[in-house]
């Protein structure tokens, strides 16, 4: 008879075998489409290669002028659709929804489950209760509070203008837009502008920092999706464990407190934010009040049933993780546009003086205009009728696509696009360099122009992606917008943007997790209008 230490030896090279095997199976998916796909690494996949590039979107963009608008990836063993061709992506983002409504959750978790995050109805239900806030009508209610935040940035500007020195006007951006989110979606005053050592401030610095994706850890887990969540689960927990030595048993200003990644620091402390909110009843009416009306400490279901209502609530988890999602998307993309429009207005001063003529006349408020004429600054209303404003904006996020990474989509089912069977499982990424530089797309104009007309002609509808496309669209959206234009037209009626001596050495742009530049030097001028 065969010893039991040789069984377990054959077993466990059956086991092995089997595997192997398995991926091999994977790694011929593309083949069996008779799609292209560049050379690969058995296990890794493309992963190698895209950790070896500057930025996965200019990877794939390099790959799909070799390859096509439509080819193959495998992230690991997960298999990625690339895609620049729009009819092919208006079908998964829009015509087939249905079988597209989820992401990537990479650190898939059941603590991080918010808006973004989440998927088919478990996505609904989030969207549902949080789609109210971002309402024109609830927009026009957030227009002072948006002034007043501007109000402080300006207040801050000046000694750079009268000293007549270059400054890096990003750092100002950055402090600015976390109060606005802070302020007009949770009643927060975090009064960064004034006090840029707010943790709060910090540790969202420091996320943004941390270039979390050169990591082991996220490595491990890109080539490993297996065992994603059980990993995460374990690093959360001793996480956990840290946050409650620090919170409980440590002194807040103790220098000896144990480290705590800065997700998980802002996840454990923004529970506080739920309480204070709660202890303190509000007529206001943002989203943080939107959410805690339909609080429940129960468990949800997501799955309906026998003809039942789907359940409208949310757990004080999902509360949490939204409240940290917004203030992550809040600070970082808008400020971040804000940049690279000030570097184009910096750039190209035509575009600046064809902005400043629409912003001239507009009826604004004047210098000498007491506090109580706040509500005549540039409002909701007004900014949402600048037709160059539009095109200016519009062209800035052209080129600088802020969340390029994150418009993609997960088929929930097995379907057919285009004639193509796509498995359940599978991503689709949109290319979205490759789409938004297209020459068919957006000429005839050189698309590495900074042209703001050419968005006064229409184009297809998946041409322009800097907010995904379809039901899953950025729900932000508005809010963005109107607070970027807002800030742009105060700044430019009172203002002019030079260039200064380092815009461009300085600028640095990097890409992980999101777009964003290093710094933008620039100096304002006083206007004599």
């Amino acid at each position: 008879m065969l010893s039991l230490s040789i069984i377990l030896l054959l077993i466990c090279i059956g086991l092995i075998t089997y595997y192997f095997l398995q991926l091999r199976q994977h790694y011929q998916y593309f083949s069996r489409l008779h799609i292209p796909t560049p050379p690969f690494h058995f296990f890794f996949g493309h992963l190698k290669t895209l950790w070896n590039s500057t930025s996965f979107p200019r990877q794939f963009e390099t790959w799909t002028k070799e390859y096509g608008k439509i080819y193959g990836v495998y992230q690991g063993t997960v298999p990625t659709f690339v895609v620049s061709d729009p009819d092919f992506l208006q079908e998964v983002f829009v015509k087939q929804f249905a079988a597209f409504s989820g992401r990537t959750n990479f650190f898939a978790s059941a603590k991080i489950q918010n808006v973004f995050t989440s998927s088919d109805a478990t996505w609904r239900r989030h969207r549902h209760v949080i789609n109210p806030t971002f309402s024109a009508a609830k927009l026009k209610l957030m227009s002072p509070l948006i002034n007043g935040c501007i109000t402080n940035v300006m207040e801050k500007l000046v000694d750079h203008v009268t000293s007549d020195s270059e400054f890096n006007i990003y750092t100002y951006y950055k402090r600015m837009t976390m109060d606005v989110i802070c302020r007009c979606a949770f009643g927060l005053d975090t009064d960064v502008q004034s006090n840029p050592n707010n943790m709060y401030f910090k540790k969202v610095e420091e996320l943004f920092g941390a270039r979390i994706r050169s990591t082991i850890f996220f490595k491990l887990l890109q080539v490993v999706p297996q065992v994603r969540t059980t990993i995460v689960k374990i690093f959360d927990s001793i996480n956990n464990v840290r946050a409650f030595i620090n919170i409980r048993l440590l002194p807040s200003v103790s220098k000896k407190q144990l480290h705590e990644r800065p997700d998980m620091w802002l996840h454990n402390r923004l529970h506080s934010v739920i309480e204070q909110r709660q202890q303190t009843p509000t007529s206001r009416v943002d989203l943080l009040q939107l959410m805690l009306q339909v609080i429940t400490n129960e468990q949800i279901n997501d799955v309906v049933q026998d003809g039942s209502k789907t359940n409208y609530r949310l757990t004080r988890e999902e509360i949490v993780s939204n409240i940290f999602i917004f203030m992550l998307a809040g600070y970082e993309t808008t400020s971040t546009t804000l940049a690279f429009a000030t570097y184009e207005l910096a750039r190209h001063p035509e575009v600046h003086r064809k902005l400043q003529a629409e912003i001239d006349q507009l009826p604004l408020a004047t210098d000498d205009m007491s506090d109580d004429d706040m509500k005549k600054y540039p409002d909701y209303d007004i900014v949402a009728q600048m037709p160059y404003m539009d095109l200016f904006v519009s062209e800035v996020l052209r080129m600088y696509p802020i969340a390029n990474q994150a418009i993609q989509r997960r088929a929930s089912e097995d379907t057919i696009v285009q004639g193509i069977k796509i498995e359940k499982g599978t991503l689709v990424y949109a290319d979205v360099y490759s789409i938004h530089y297209d020459q068919e797309l957006w000429g005839p104009e050189d698309p590495k122009i900074f042209f703001p007309e050419r968005h006064e002609t229409k184009r297809h509808p998946m041409a322009y992606l800097p907010f995904g496309a379809g039901p899953r669209h950025c729900i932000g959206m508005r809010f963005a917008l109107i607070e970027m234009k807002i800030l742009l037209v105060r700044l430019l009626l009172e203002y002019s943007i030079l260039p200064g001596e380092h815009l461009h050495n300085k600028l640095n742009i990097h890409e992980q997790p999101a777009l964003a530049p290093e710094a933008v030097w620039v100096k304002l001028v006083k206007r004599s209008v």
